[in-house]
């Protein structure tokens, strides 16, 4: 039988706690007797070899290698396990560094798609072999499987998703993660998920059948925790019945709350030149922490949306920061941000520069550390190099064909003035990181911030950057950072990039990847197309887009990292307005 270019896997080590398994592209003769089975139809190409010597060691080690977790069911002990994947790649010397990594990512995206993630140690490794075919670059890829036993899975972020399992075929199947019951007392989780409601809400207030529905608790229940959190002064009642989140806040006696029937005027000087938007309660705390001379002015409707705009200064400038109210992620919701920016720029019709300010999700890079985006970190909404034409992209709706292939439907938005991202490049290119002395906001107002609102502003701990992908069937895999950037960075790095949004594509993990690698995006957010289009409607031409990430999904996945990258945002927010040249003096006659 003639030579060909095949798929050669060899196993050259094999223990019960570790196997190390060699791919390589390489010529061999289907009947060479090392050969222990040759694949016929869709599978030709692909031969297993039974002689270990017959694979040469490498004199360099792996130019590329990844490494990721998989928790699984020892089926035969039944117990749970933690299997550690290492993938290690070769290159053909014609591929250089940059599509060397660009490969080795896109393999291993390939490897996580949720409609085909292989659930047993064979399928794996067949899986690994099919894909190989398709990069003529790959030379060789070594993968390492150690199994680590009496894994503690409690008290640990992935205790989060285990609940069942499903037991397929061979000795270690993978385990399927759903949500786990939430042990604590019910009146804690009632407290904590009415808390995060009504601050979603704010600064609209709720009846108690919407607190019902949302919250899907008994109502004997919400009222006696709604009692206690009176108490706590987290909550109040208002006249009506309605329920709303409580923003007098003892730690900030600087900080004036007035409630009004209408909005009063703003004489000419005190007309604020910058509006901030942001949709997390912690971000308009975090945002707040950065003014001084700070009133907040809230006007409580019965009927449509109330208003909550806080006025102060930063730097040179009067700057006027709201809240966006939202409920869930229905496309009313997005609707209601549109018109509440509307109303924003209509009531301080001075504006000069509006900020969207506030948490996002990174877009994770498998194989360059360079591109992989921690958890703190800052990004900037700006145009992809060299040429991109749009700072944000939102995804409206996507197809999938039977082959797989995915089709989306986008719109995109830049602003024509870009005096706030030259500022930002301006601050990067004169101080990196510390960029006009945001890291010395972040204290200061970190210190200011006495854990208000039951709310801690400080860094998580490193280990709590963990990155999650769902594969499947409510499959996870823990996966490692990069090499070069496995130990989090102590401070927060600034990066300049395209940010997407979109509900339809942030729900699935590979689907979101896939669209962050076609219109390289580098952080999602949630869906902000309606505020964008007001802030288009209402020709504001200098806007930006500042989100610290506290998730790999769209800044709405997780609490733990929320109040560190909305302070992080907000410290760059602040930089940035400072810089601003200050505004024309108005004149008196007006």
């Amino acid at each position: 039988m003639n030579e060909q270019v095949s798929i050669v896997m060899t196993s050259t080590v094999k223990s019960p706690d570790r196997n190390v398994i060699v791919l390589e592209r390489k010529t061999i003769a289907a009947n060479d007797p090392s050969v222990a089975h040759v694949a016929k139809g869709r599978n030709r190409g692909l031969i297993v070899n039974k002689d270990p010597s017959l694979v040469a060691p490498e004199p360099n080690p792996a130019e590329v290698s990844l490494r990721f977790k998989v928790y699984m069911l020892n089926t035969v002990k039944d117990e749970i396990v933690q299997e550690s994947r290492t993938l290690e790649f070769w290159f053909e010397t014609s591929a250089d560094v940059t599509r060397r990594f660009n490969m080795a990512h896109d393999y291993f995206q390939k490897i996580l798609k949720s409609d085909q993630f292989p659930k047993d140690y064979f399928e794996f490794i067949k899986r690994l072999m099919e894909l190989l075919r398709q990069y003529d670059g790959m030379r060789r890829l070594q993968v390492s499987i150690e199994t680590i036993h009496d894994v503690a899975i409690r008290n640990t972020p992935i205790s989060n998703f285990v609940r069942r399992v499903v037991r397929l075929s061979g000795e270690h199947s993978t385990l399927t993660m759903a949500k786990e019951e939430d042990s604590r007392p019910l009146e804690v989780v009632a407290e904590e998920k009415l808390q995060d409601i009504l601050e979603k809400a704010f600064p609209n207030a709720l009846q108690l059948e919407d607190l019902v529905r949302l919250s899907e608790l008994e109502a004997e229940l919400i009222e006696r925790v709604l009692e206690t959190m009176v108490v706590k002064g987290i909550v109040r009642q208002m006249g009506d019945g309605r329920w709303v989140r409580n923003i007098i806040h003892a730690s900030d006696l600087q900080h004036e709350i007035i409630e009004v029937k209408s909005m009063p005027s703003v004489t000419a000087n005190q007309q604020p030149t910058v509006a901030i938007l942001c949709l997390h309660y912690c971000e308009r705390l975090a945002i707040n922490a950065m003014m001084e001379n700070k009133v907040t002015f809230v006007r409580y409707q019965r009927e449509g949306e109330a208003n909550a705009y806080t006025l102060g200064t930063i730097g040179k400038h009067r700057v006027v920061c709201t809240k966006l109210p939202t409920i869930g992620r229905s496309r009313s919701a997005q609707i209601s941000s549109g018109n509440a920016t509307t109303r924003l720029l209509g009531s301080f019709q001075k504006v000069e520069h509006v900020l969207l300010v506030g948490c996002g999700g990174g877009v994770p890079h498998y194989t360059d550390s360079a591109r992989h985006v921690r958890l703190g970190d800052v990004i900037v909404s700006a145009p992809a190099p060299p040429n991109g034409d749009y700072a944000y992209i939102c995804c409206e709706r996507f197809t999938k064909s039977e082959s797989g292939a995915v089709e989306f439907v986008t719109k995109s938005w830049r602003p024509l003035d870009t005096t706030l991202l030259d500022i930002v490049e301006k601050l990067m290119a004169e101080s990196g990181d510390s960029a006009g002395g945001f890291l010395q906001y972040m204290d200061t107002a970190m210190r200011e911030l006495v854990h208000d609102e039951g709310l801690d502003f400080s860094r998580p701990p490193a280990d709590a950057d963990k990155l999650y992908m769902s594969v499947g069937d409510d499959s996870v895999v823990e996966l490692s950072h990069p090499e070069g950037n496995n130990e989090l960075a102590p401070l927060p790095t600034i990066r300049l990039g395209v940010i997407g949004g979109g509900k339809s594509v942030v729900k699935e993990d590979d689907v979101r990847l896939g669209f962050a690698a076609k219109y390289k995006v580098m952080a999602f957010d949630d869906e902000f197309d309606q505020v964008l289009e007001s802030i288009h409607g209402n020709r504001n031409d200098s806007y930006v887009i500042i989100r610290g990430i506290s998730d790999y999904r769209d800044g709405n996945a997780g609490r733990e990292w929320q109040p560190y990258a909305s302070l992080s945002a907000a410290a760059l927010m602040k930089a940035v307005i400072k810089a601003l040249p200050p505004p024309a003096i108005p004149d008196d006659d007006n």
